[in-house]
């Protein structure tokens, strides 16, 4: 998975954007206005993305992508 970071705009707490990893997964439309940073490669198991893989692969499945707030 190729995971992105929406750098702190100091009004909103930090966003990971979980991505398929592949030359088809872009950045939804409606999410282009956070500035968006690739973060890492990993896999949907990784429990720094702060969600279950199963939660994770069923937003994949459903929307294309995931949007997980880390952990701390």
């Amino acid at each position: 998975m190729n995971v992105f970071i929406a750098r702190d705009d100091g009004k909103t707490p930090h966003s990971l954007l979980v991505l398929p990893f592949g030359p088809m997964a872009a950045i939804p439309k409606h999410l282009t206005e956070l500035d968006w940073e690739h973060f890492v490669i990993t896999r949907t198991d990784d429990k720094l993305l702060g969600a279950s893989s199963s939660e994770i692969e069923a937003e994949i499945a459903s929307n294309g992508y995931a949007l997980v707030n880390p952990t701390g």
